[in-house]
């Protein structure tokens, strides 16, 4: 059944993950709500492989698959140029769409979809693949659509890397690592609590300011901020 809601969406895509239910299971589903709730009428969705090849990971539809495909074979259309450039597309006519892509754009418009938006998969900062979303008409694939088709691309990227297991033993060793640098920001919080004399609340305000100053992690901040106070002791 399609989620009502994205929030809904969201929600069950995570719950998939954490039963380790099939990633292709949780990808047809995914694409499906992504669907219901953006207007498209078809979703495909590209990845690298392992030599930096595009292929076909899953699609809402054959007829998605086929147009997948004829952008494969002609390495050009929304979803191939997404997965190269990592730019967002968005065409929203027909006559915009074939003048673009050529042959590719007028088979994805004798297919009856005169809009598309593309979006790609980052993880890290490494781009891997790309999703499109075809839509009937120009009315549905507005600003807001390419935003939460975006906001689907993000979750399917966290569905595809996500690890299938994990040990015992790699759990308690990432736990760890978090609860490292949990004390890091607490102790980072009382070395600014103390040295601006303000109460721990507006200290890890702070402490956040410091990092989005810094463009770094909080935990990278909160380290920051120890090695100078020990410098100055």
């Amino acid at each position: 059944m399609t989620a009502s809601t994205a929030s809904q969406a969201f929600v069950d895509a995570a719950a998939a993950i954490v039963q380790q239910d099939d990633i292709a299971d949780i990808l047809v589903r995914l694409l499906s709500d992504c669907a219901g709730l953006t207007g498209a009428a078809a979703i495909g969705l590209l990845v690298k492989d392992g030599h930096g090849r595009l292929e076909i990971l899953s699609a809402t539809s054959h007829q998605a698959v086929e147009l997948e495909l004829y952008e494969l074979q002609h390495d050009t259309g929304p979803c191939v140029d997404a997965a190269r450039d990592g730019v967002q597309l968005s065409v929203r006519s027909a006559a915009e769409v074939a003048a673009r892509w050529g042959q590719v754009g007028e088979a994805i418009v004798a297919a009856g979809f005169h809009a598309v938006h593309a979006v790609p998969l980052r993880w890290h900062g490494r781009l891997i693949g790309a999703m499109n979303t075809f839509h009937a008409t120009g009315e549905t694939a507005d600003d807001g659509s390419l935003r939460l088709t975006q906001a689907f691309a993000d979750i399917a990227t966290v569905v595809i890397v996500q690890p299938v297991a994990v040990t015992s033993s790699e759990l308690e060793e990432r736990v760890r690592i978090v609860l490292e640098g949990r004390t890091v920001v607490e102790q980072a919080k009382g070395v600014l609590a103390e040295k601006h004399g303000v109460d721990v609340a507006a200290a890890y305000q702070l402490l956040v300011e410091r990092a989005a100053q810094d463009g770094s992690t909080l935990t990278e901040a909160a380290t920051a901020i120890i090695d100078e106070a020990q410098r100055r002791t």
